[in-house]
């Protein structure tokens, strides 16, 4: 997959840590530069790096972005409530944030390449009315979600939010990753060698995640179930701990771009995601 060449828009206050980032983004090319500067007059916006002093660039960002647009806030306070798909503390050191913005720049490319895949293969799939559906990895999950999300209306937009619900079932359910965890595998880059790792560990191998789904005259429901423990899901959707959130726009990304309702159920294993159908859509 090609690296997104949409703009990078980065307003951080003048300091050694931002004068480095720079000159990684220019070298690297992981996208085109754009500085310390008010919002670009063209183009769409595809990470955006903000701090305390910059924090109306997230919103302006936001009124420039697609779902797949990435946010990273830098923050000097303990505790915040600003909703960023990455916080960092300003104490983070220049390879950690680099390693944030490369995950960041690869969830862009992964999204809009899931949005790409459903494109080309809307004319080679029929209407799938009900099914069963067993997977294990992560590009299994990548594979089934784009193959449903075909049967949708608005299919590029459930796609994205369906990736994100089998993704959380793998690594959170399956592989018992919390999101600290996966936080600071992000940060010295080793997130993808862990998943991989526990794939192969006897304690998670044998694990599969269950989707079922079922189409009617009014809805289509998706039963997503994972071998997990389950989570907290009531606190983590009623108070998400900041400090804990590596991606704050994963769940609620699911929820109001792709689907009437996500609810999940019992211990947190079992997640059910509706769409209603209007007639348009059916």
């Amino acid at each position: 997959m090609n690296p997104s060449r949409d703009l990078i828009w980065m307003m951080l206050s003048d300091t050694p840590l931002s004068q480095s980032l720079r000159a990684h983004i220019e070298r690297e090319e992981r996208g085109r530069f754009v500085g310390e500067t008010a919002l670009p007059d063209a183009g769409e916006i595809g990470v955006v790096i903000a701090d305390d002093a910059h924090l109306g660039a997230l919103k302006a960002a936001r009124l420039r972005a697609g779902e797949a647009m990435q946010s990273i806030f830098i923050t000097e306070k303990a505790e915040t409530r600003v909703q960023a798909d990455f916080v960092l503390s300003a104490e983070t050191d220049f390879a950690s944030l680099r390693s944030v913005l490369n995950a960041a720049c690869d969830y862009r490319d992964q999204v809009l390449g899931l949005q790409a895949d459903v494109a080309r293969r809307k004319s080679a799939i029929g209407t799938i009315m009900s099914g069963q559906f067993v997977f294990r990895t992560l590009e299994e999950a990548r594979n089934l979600s784009t193959m449903l999300a075909l049967a949708c209306p608005n299919s590029d937009a459930v796609v994205v939010g369906l990736q994100e619900l089998m993704v959380n079932a793998v690594e959170h359910g399956n592989l018992e990753i919390s999101a600290r965890e996966k936080r600071d595998l992000l940060m010295t880059g080793g997130w993808r060698e862990e998943v991989e790792h526990r794939l192969a560990h006897p304690d998670y191998r044998d694990r599969r995640v269950i989707v079922t789904f079922q189409r009617g005259t009014r809805m289509i429901v998706f039963t997503i179930q994972d071998e997990g423990e389950g989570f907290d899901h009531e606190a983590f959707l009623a108070a998400p701990a900041p400090d804990e959130r590596y991606r704050g726009r994963g769940i609620t990304l699911a929820r109001t771009l792709s689907f009437s309702s996500v609810t999940y159920m019992g211990s947190g294993s079992v997640v059910e995601a509706v769409i209603m159908l209007d007639e348009a859509g059916r």
